[in-house]
Order: C-alpha cells, then structure tokens, then sequence
C-alpha cells in the first residue's frame, strides 16, 4: 500500500464508503417505504443539484442548502406518515400540490440565497471590526505619545520596526 494513502479513501480525504451508503440507504428506503421515498426524491430535488454542481472543500454550498430545503421537505414527510394506509397515490398527491412544491423548493431557493448572501456579509462584518480595532490602536498610540513624547515615534523609526 502506498504510504500516506488507506484503504477505503478517494482524493480529498472522502470515505469511498459514503456514496455506497447513500445508494444502499436509497435501495433500502424505497423497497420498505415507498412513498417516504417518493416524497424525499421530489422534494430534494434542489439538494442533488446542488450536491452534484458543488466542488469546493467541505460542499458548503451543498450543506446550506440541504438543510433548508430538508426543513421544507419534513413537514410533508410527516403529512405522509400520518396517513392512517401509506400509499403510493396519497404521497404523489400530497407531494405534487403546487403549495407543497413552493414551500419545499422555496426553502431550498432561500439556502441558494443564504450561501450567495452571507460571504459579503461576513466580509464586512469583519471589515467593520478590522476598523474599530485600528481606531482603538490608533487611541493607545496617541496615549502613548501623548505619555512618552514625539522622541517614541523617532525612536521606532530609528529601528527599522
């Protein structure tokens, strides 16, 4: 075996066993329950696109909007496992309904908008900190000045630091 590398792995560090075990959770689901899978498979639809299109490190992007539409989804899955005889005809038509469609791909839309909106909020957010900590330096080095002297800001330049 080649030093570094184990078994099991791919590049990047992923288990080779992860997408395996999505595909046998997938089988197994839709031979024991198949209108929660019908239900998952629509509604997370934007999900697998976004799984599928995301390259980065960590799929960031993926995991964002995963989880919001999965809120979107639950509400339905419950709905579905509520009914007293789980059919296959009483899933599609609670999934299908134009309201349950937007509040499933409307939430995964508001993950799309999370991810492209909170980088620049971030940044800036940081930004504004960056600059009130250079003003709070800047009040220390007037105070030091103010304390020391002019001959302090010589002696800096003086020393090359």
């Amino acid at each position: 075996m080649a030093k570094g590398k184990r078994a099991g792995t791919k590049k990047g560090g992923r288990s080779a066993f992860s997408g395996l075990s999505v595909i046998a959770s997938a089988v197994l689901l839709f031979m024991v329950a198949l209108p929660t899978f019908i239900t998952l498979m629509v509604g997370l639809l934007p999900s697998l696109v976004a799984f599928i299109f995301d390259r980065s490190a960590g799929r960031t992007m993926a995991r964002c909007v995963f989880g919001l539409n999965f809120s979107g989804v639950a509400p339905y899955i419950l709905e579905v496992w509520m009914q007293p005889s789980q059919t296959v005809g009483g899933a599609t038509q609670a999934v299908f309904q134009p309201l349950a469609l937007s509040i499933m791909y409307g939430a995964a839309g508001l993950g799309w908008l999370l991810y492209l909106a909170m980088p620049p909020i971030v940044a800036n957010v940081l930004n504004l900190a960056a600059q009130r900590r250079v003003s709070e330096l800047r009040k220390k080095q007037r105070g030091l000045i103010k304390t020391w002297g002019d001959s302090l800001i010589k002696e800096v330049d003086r020393s090359g630091n």
